[in-house]
C-alpha cells in the first residue's frame, strides 16, 4: 500500500505562476510520506522531527481532531523543491525533492500511517522502540526504498506517539475510527518550488545550493542548530575539500555525520563538529586569544570554517589544503591515544581520591560535606559525588592537548604525511605525561570549584596553560625540534 514514488498528484488541479516557478494545491497525505528532505539534488532541508514538543504537539491534536476537513486549514501546509518536472494533467511527476517547510507534520503523519498499520496486528499499548523496529523491518523487507527512508523515523519517536494515543482517550478514539485508507487520502496543502526555473538568470546558484538556501530561510526562525544548517548547506564543499583527506584515508569505515542523528545505523561516525574542533586549537585559522574563547563552542567554529570556505584566494586555499591533511591526523590521534588513556587516567584518579577520602584529605575541597564513611568504605552517594569530580568532557582535554603539541606538527613532503617530530617510541612518553598534566589539573579545579561553570574555566588562558611546564621538560629530555607548519600554513579568519 505504501510506495516510494516521485509523484504528487492534485484531484482538485493546481495553481501554477505564469513563469512556472511557482506551483501550489492540494495533495493526498499518500504523496508526501516519502518525500526526501535531505542530501536530493534539489537542496537538504537542515530541520530532523524533534518529536512532540510544544509545537507538534498542537499539530497532532489538530490532525487528529479533524483530519478530513478542517485540518489543511488550520495548518501552514508543505513548501517543497522539486527539479525535473514532467506534468501530466493534475499529476506533476519529478527527478528530485527536497521538504524545505513542514518536515515535522510530515513525519508525524508518517509516524501514524505506521502505527494504523501496526496496529491492525498488535496491540498497542504494548509497543517499544524495539518492536516497532521489527515490525517495520518486517513490514517493508521487500522494499529497499521505503526501507531506507523509515531509517530517519526514530522507534523512540514512534513510541512517544503511541504514549500520547493511549493517554489522550478522544484522540485515540478518532485514531481508531478513520480507516487507513481514508487517513491516506486526507489533503494537505503544498507550494512547489520549480528550482529550474528559480535559478534561471542568477548567476553562480546550482539546483542544490538554491534548494538547501531555501531550506535553510524556511528554518532559520525554528530551533534548528547550528550543526543541522552547516553540515547541510556546506556538505559538498566539506566533502571536496576540507574533509577529502579523511574520506581518502577513512573511506566508509568511518562515516561523517553532517547532521546530528542522521546516521541511525550502528556503523561507526564521527560528527563534523568532532573533526573541526581541533583545528582551532590548533591555531592555523585563529589568533592566540581566539583559541581559547573558541574552545568547545559551536557557532564560532562554523562561522570560522564558513568563512574560510567561502575565500577564494590562493593562501586560503593552500590553508584548506593543510587543514584537510590535520583532520585524518587529528582524529587518529584522539581515537588512538587520547581516548583510552582518559579512561585509564580517569581509573587511577578514583582510587586516588577514594583513599584520601578515607584518610580525610578532600575536606578542604568541593566535596566537603558530601563523604561519608561506613564500615571503613565510602557510601554509594560518596562514591557517586567522587566520580563526579573525576568525570570528564574529552572536548576539554582535547583542545588544550592539541594547542600543546601543535609546535611539533610537521609534514613529509616526499610521503605526503602530517607526522610529530617525535622519534618513534617516545611519543608514548610525551602523550601519556601532557594527557596526565592536564586532567591533574582539570579535575584539581573541579576539586578547588570554579564561580561560573566548568566551561568557563576550560576556555580561559590559564587551563590551555596545563601541561606547558611539562612540555618544556619533554622536549629537553626527549630532544624533539619544533616545526613551523601551522604557522607557514596560517590563515587569519578575521570576525
Amino acid at each position: 500500500m505504501l510506495k516510494k514514488e516521485n509523484r504528487i498528484s492534485f484531484e482538485d488541479g493546481f495553481y501554477s505562476s505564469a513563469n512556472l516557478q511557482t506551483i501550489m494545491g492540494e495533495t493526498y497525505f499518500k504523496d508526501i510520506l516519502f518525500l526526501d528532505y535531505r542530501d536530493s539534488e534539489a537542496g537538504s532541508n537542515p530541520r530532523e522531527y524533534t518529536g512532540l514538543k510544544k509545537a507538534n504537539n498542537e499539530i497532532i491534536r489538530s490532525l487528529l481532531k479533524d483530519p478530513i476537513q478542517m485540518f489543511r486549514f488550520l495548518h501552514s501546509g508543505m513548501i517543497v523543491s522539486l527539479t525535473g518536472l514532467r506534468i501530466t494533467g493534475n499529476v506533476i511527476e519529478f527527478e528530485s525533492c527536497c521538504l524545505t517547510n513542514g518536515n515535522q507534520t510530515r513525519f508525524i503523519i508518517l509516524i501514524l500511517v505506521l502505527l494504523k498499520l501496526y496496529a491492525e496486528k498488535n496491540d498497542l499499548t504494548q509497543l517499544t522502540p524495539t518492536l516497532f523496529n521489527q515490525f517495520v523491518k518486517d513490514e517493508f523487507k521487500d522494499d529497499v526504498e521505503v526501507s531506507e527512508f523509515l531509517k530517519f523515523v526514530k522507534p523512540s519517536k514512534a513510541k512517544e506517539i503511541a504514549k500520547f494515543l493511549i493517554s489522550n482517550r478522544k484522540y485515540l478514539d478518532n485514531f481508531n475510527a478513520i480507516s487507513l485508507n481514508k487517513f491516506l487520502h486526507c489533503k494537505i496543502r503544498i507550494q512547489i518550488n520549480v528550482i529550474e526555473n528559480v535559478i534561471e538568470g542568477v548567476d553562480d546558484l546550482d539546483e542544490y545550493s538554491a534548494g538547501t538556501l531555501i531550506a535553510k530561510a524556511n528554518n532559520e526562525t525554528q530551533n534548528v542548530k547550528e550543526d543541522d544548517i552547516f553540515g547541510s548547506t556546506y556538505k559538498m564543499d566539506l566533502e571536496q575539500s576540507i574533509f577529502s583527506d579523511f574520506i581518502g584515508n577513512y573511506g566508509n569505515e568511518v562515516k561523517i555525520e553532517y547532521r546530528m542523528g542522521e546516521i541511525v545505523t550502528r556503523e561507526p561516525k564521527v560528527h563534523i563538529l568532532t573533526l573541526l574542533r581541533p583545528i582551532i586549537s590548533t591555531g592555523i585559522l585563529t589568533r592566540e586569544n581566539e583559541i581559547f574563547a573558541y574552545s568547545n563552542q559551536r557557532a564560532p567554529v562554523y562561522t570560522l570554517f564558513q568563512k574560510l570556505l567561502r575565500t577564494k584566494n590562493g593562501k586560503a586555499q593552500s590553508t584548506i589544503k593543510a587543514i584537510s591533511k590535520l583532520v585524518p591526523f587529528l582524529y587518529q590521534i584522539r581515537e588512538d591515544h587520547v581516548v583510552n588513556r582518559l579512561k585509564v587516567l580517569r581509573s587511577a584518579k578514583d582510587r586516588e581520591l577514594k583513599a584520601k577520602a578515607l584518610s580525610n584529605e578532600l575536606s578542604h575541597t568541593t566535596l566537603s560535606g558530601k563523604l561519608k564513611i561506613v564500615s571503613g568504605e565510602p557510601t554509594e552517594d560518596s562514591l557517586k559525588a567522587l566520580r563526579k569530580v573525576t568525570s570528564y568532557n574529552i572536548e576539554h582535554i582535547l583542545p588544550v592537548f592539541i594547542y600543546r603539541i601543535r609546535s611539533i606538527i610537521d609534514y613529509d613532503e616526499q610521503h605526503q604525511k602530517i607526522f610529530l617530530n617525535v622519534e618513534t617510541g617516545k611519543d608514548e612518553t610525551l602523550f601519556q605525561s601532557l594527557l596526565e598534566a592536564i586532567y591533574t589539573n582539570y579535575v584539581e579545579i573541579k576539586l578547588k570549584g570554579v564561580t561560573g561553570s566548568i566551561t568557563d574555566e576550560i576556555r580561559s588562558k590559564d587551563f590551555f596553560g596545563s601541561g606547558e611546564e611539562a612540555f618544556i621538560v619533554l622536549k629537553n629530555l626527549l630532544k624533539f625540534n619544533q616545526s613551523d607548519y601551522i604557522e607557514k600554513n596560517r590563515y587569519i579568519i578575521s570576525k
